[in-house]
């Protein structure tokens, strides 16, 4: 038994160590961008020699790939989980962005780093930060659009395409935020924007070009 208490004690130290390197890690590529982060200064301000984040990380891009994934998967955890508590969905649809743009500002080196790869130039970045928030596309697409349309909330449309849409819409408007992560929009009209486009009716004759 005691090989194996050893064997956990060892592995909590090396979990906590990862999350104390991937936090200094955030607040290093927030404050200095991809380019100007040193992986050495991660090191330090974690509280760790300069070498020791090459015992978990091979590289600073791939200290950045596991950023990417980790801030991903706290985001998408924590929206479903508000989400979800919504019956209606219009009740989750406004969770959703009051939830998503809630996360920010308790999480705001990790949200400014993925703000600034999806505007960034890295393909990789960008192609890792889609696969990554792929649990929040079909969260978006099965238990919001897909059960309001057949719970007759939202007008017929296909799913995938729409929680494209959404998703669109949030990461634009929950990236624009002052120093503190505050959104420039408030999430309920941002919700009600979207609302009007999931329940909107057909056009009015004349509207589009043709009567």
């Amino acid at each position: 038994m005691a090989p194996r208490h050893k064997e956990s004690e060892r592995d909590a130290v090396m979990k906590e160590t990862r999350e104390l390197l991937l936090g200094a890690a955030a607040e290093e590529f927030a404050r200095e961008g991809y380019r100007g982060a040193n992986i050495n200064r991660i090191s330090r301000a974690a509280g760790f020699a300069k070498g020791t984040i090459y015992n978990y990380f091979p590289s600073k891009r791939a200290v950045m790939l596991a950023l990417i994934e980790e801030t991903a998967k706290a985001h998408a955890d924590y929206i479903v989980e508000q989400v979800m508590e919504e019956e209606e969905p219009i009740g989750r649809l406004e969770r959703f962005f009051q939830a998503g743009f809630a996360f920010v500002p308790s999480h705001l080196p990790q949200s400014l780093v993925m703000v600034n790869n999806i505007y960034g130039p890295d393909v990789e970045f960008k192609e890792h930060m889609y696969q990554a928030y792929q649990p929040l596309f079909q969260l978006v697409g099965q238990e919001i659009v897909a059960h309001g349309i057949a719970r007759g909330a939202f007008r017929p449309a296909d799913p995938v395409a729409t929680a494209a849409l959404l998703m669109t819409i949030y990461l634009g408007t929950g990236s624009t935020v002052d120093d503190k992560g505050r959104p420039w929009l408030d999430p309920r009209q941002v919700a009600t924007f979207a609302l009007d486009g999931l329940r909107g009716g057909e056009p009015e004759v004349g509207e589009g070009g043709t009567s």
